[in-house]
């Protein structure tokens, strides 16, 4: 696994030991990121990466020009790697990771403060459409957050939904803080 594009590019990143966790490849994160890139500027946006993992789609925006990131992930290994990934990067990065379940993190936040926000739940995640919406809730207006999931999952319907793509057995679905143009 390695940053693709930008200010740290084909630096490796470190995953954890085990099936624990189901790190997005190379090819869907440089996927997401041209759905995002073609929508958004990253330089100076402040990003969420929610169930992060081992931090390489939160770290891929900072490397981008994103100049603060927010990581939540429940799994301790998973948030000590995420950690150790942005200090291979650059000790002065704007990073911070947190321990924490996301449900409740997110409720425990001030809405309209990042304009990236990226989520990769487990799949079969039960309850995604009430954290889509308390997700998009901290979004500023201009926002996007972008949902990976199982392509089986369909959010088409959502007042906030943008785009979808699928890449294998995932998909990448895209919310706008705005009600955008179908």
């Amino acid at each position: 696994m390695r940053i693709i594009a930008g200010r740290f590019k084909r630096r490796v990143l470190l995953a954890p030991p085990g099936i624990e966790t189901r790190p997005t490849t190379d090819q869907t994160r440089e996927a997401i990121y041209n759905l995002v890139c073609a929508r958004m500027d990253l330089d100076d946006v402040r990003v969420l990466d929610l169930f992060c993992g081992t931090g390489a789609l939160g770290l891929e925006a900072v490397s981008r020009g994103a100049s603060h990131l927010v990581g939540v992930e429940s799994n301790a290994k998973s948030i000590q790697v995420a950690r150790q990934n942005a200090l291979s990067l650059d000790a002065d990065l704007n990073v911070q990771f947190f321990k924490a379940d996301v449900h409740k993190w997110i409720k425990s936040q001030n809405t309209g403060q990042f304009q990236l926000i990226l989520a990769d739940p487990p799949y079969g995640h039960l309850g995604l459409e009430p954290l889509i919406d308390g997700i998009i809730e901290l979004l500023s207006t201009d926002g996007l957050f972008v949902l990976e999931h199982d392509r089986s999952n369909s959010f088409e319907e959502h007042t906030r939904f943008m785009v979808t793509r699928s890449y294998g057995k995932s998909a990448v679905t895209i919310f706008s803080n705005q009600n955008p143009l179908k």
